[in-house]
């Protein structure tokens, strides 16, 4: 039986948080709003941020400000972080899961 070894690249990024947003558009005003969840995979603790308007990438900024109160991160999220971030952004969501998902 022949043994290989794997060398592992020195250089690889692991990812250190997971935000999960989730997005309902109210289609009678037009406004949409986000909750999300970020999982600290180093801890394995997940914190919320709750439910609240905002479109687009808004929900990064929520995640980032929830991260810094909870001293998860020393300052806001900038485009080098992201390399340690993975995003999961799911659009067309009902209002009540919407809801749910920025509760802790």
């Amino acid at each position: 039986m022949k043994i290989q070894t794997i060398k592992i690249k020195e250089n690889i990024t692991m990812i250190k948080y997971v935000i999960h947003s989730k997005k309902w558009r109210d289609r009678i005003n037009g406004n949409t709003y986000h909750a999300a969840r970020i999982l600290n995979t180093q801890n394995n603790l997940m914190i919320a941020a709750p439910f609240q308007y905002g479109y687009g990438d808004q929900f990064i900024q929520s995640a980032s400000e929830v991260m810094l109160e909870n001293n998860w991160i020393k300052e806001k999220l900038k485009g080098i972080d992201f390399q340690e971030i993975h995003i999961i952004d799911q659009d067309d969501c009902k209002k009540k899961e919407v809801e749910k998902w920025g509760q802790s």
